[in-house]
């Protein structure tokens, strides 16, 4: 039951920092971002994993 518990927290942080989000980007006409790359550029590559010896 503890896994249920953290998540319903973890959701109600989310929760709170979009309504946060929300309310501090207001009367603004674009919604604030919730993630992924943003800008002119893609993402950064994955470093190449060592050779093993």
């Amino acid at each position: 039951m503890a896994d249920k518990k953290d998540k319903n927290t973890k959701r109600q942080i989310q929760e709170d920092n979009l309504d946060e989000a929300l309310d501090d980007s207001f009367p603004a006409s674009d919604p604030p971002a919730q993630g992924g790359i943003t800008g002119d550029r893609g993402p950064p590559k994955k470093p190449e994993k060592a050779p093993k010896t």
